[in-house]
């Protein structure tokens, strides 16, 4: 193990501060702040309430030893490094040392993953430890990584912990607009989707009617509004025709018909049954993902075909009643999930021992001394 003096642990600090952990990063965030450059995290350190950064209470000790890391840090079985409570403060043990360490420093480092997006189905999210996270689906994930640099009396390598991950989940809602065609006409439509399972949609379209004139077949229009919700739920064979979604629920045609076709309003309730096939949008080349964290799978784009069969009240005494109708279209989100707000990247400094911290303070003196002398 190669020991050295408390300045040179102060160097391996600044170095890891400045080049910050390595975290595998995918995605961004909305509002990114400079990170805090080493200067200032020393800083941050002697210009702040000590106090608050010397207390022991600040460290925990309830690691149980597992093994030694390949440096001889002692750790626990998910990669935590072991300290325990001593009279001269939190120290730990190293392999084939006899005499404790006493714990220097500790902070922790921060940063988003990923943005995981559980449209098609849930997510299963593989863990540091063999475990698993499930992420539901209909639901979002911000996921942070974070490990803990310990800085260790007299060792010039800091003990950097294996990564934790944390989640926080949040609903998905979208609202899609796009266009229709078939047997109600042309036109358009809105939908809203909450946790990819919920459904509300409205439409209008417009059409036209044959009628016989004097003898002559001539065309009428015919405007129909639509309104509807439902379910939606995971589709069939996605390994052969891709990610899909299959909506059932209920649909309500009204019908404004002109005054050659008679006039009035005919209103027919029924349901529907849609498959829907969904493309993803590719993230372009040069997209920044500290400040954009939006995943691959934030915008989406689908072709449909629904299937409507409704009851028409006004021919069930003179004719068949039921309506069916099929209709195909495309539609887009135009509005996304929310994502939660949250940092890229931050550093917390957790514990500073007080040798440390004047260790700091005598390398500020010197250094103020030297400009001074200049």
């Amino acid at each position: 193990m190669m020991k050295i003096t408390p300045l040179l642990s102060v160097l391996a600090v600044i170095l890891l501060f400045v080049t910050g952990t390595p975290i595998n990063a995918v995605d961004g965030t909305d509002d990114l702040d400079e990170p805090l450059s080493a200067v200032e995290l020393t800083r941050l350190i002697l210009d702040g309430d000590a106090s608050e950064l010397t207390s022991p209470d600040a460290v925990a000790t309830d690691g149980t030893f597992s093994h030694y890391d390949r440096l001889g840090f002692p750790e626990t079985a998910d990669g935590r490094l072991v300290v325990q409570s001593e009279p001269h403060g939190p120290s730990t043990s190293l392999r084939g040392e006899r005499a404790s360490f006493l714990l220097y420093a500790r902070y922790t480092n921060e940063q988003r993953d990923a943005v995981l997006l559980a449209r098609a189905g849930q997510i299963s999210d593989p863990l540091p430890d063999g475990g698993v996270h499930t992420v539901p689906f209909g639901f979002g994930a911000v996921r942070m990584n974070a490990v803990d640099i310990s800085i260790v009396e007299g060792i010039i390598v800091p003990h950097v912990s294996d990564n934790r991950k944390a989640y926080t989940e949040f609903p998905l809602f979208d609202l899609y607009a796009g266009l229709m065609a078939g047997t109600d006409g042309v036109g358009l439509g809105v939908r809203g989707v909450f946790r990819e399972r919920f459904t509300a949609h409205l439409g209008a379209s417009a059409s036209s009617a044959r009628y016989l004139d004097d003898g002559a077949l001539r065309r009428a229009p015919v405007v129909s509004f639509t309104a509807g919700g439902g379910l939606r739920v995971p589709g069939i064979l996605p390994e052969l025709i891709g990610p899909n979604l299959i909506s059932f629920g209920g649909d309500t045609l009204l019908e404004v018909r002109g005054s050659a076709l008679g006039g009035g309003v005919g209103i027919q309730p029924g349901a529907f049954l849609e498959l829907e096939r969904v493309f993803f949008d590719e993230p372009p080349e040069n997209r920044d993902f500290r400040t954009d964290p939006r995943p691959f799978n934030y915008r989406v784009h689908s072709v449909f075909a629904r299937l409507t069969g409704r009851i028409d009240p006004q021919s069930i005494f003179v004719a068949d009643p039921l309506r069916f109708g099929l209709s195909i279209g495309y539609r887009v989100n135009v509005v996304g999930p929310r994502i939660p707000e949250h940092e890229f990247k931050r550093t917390e400094i957790v514990y500073v021992a007080d040798e440390y911290l004047d260790d700091i303070r005598r390398q500020a003196e010197r250094r103020d001394a030297r400009s001074d002398s200049q």
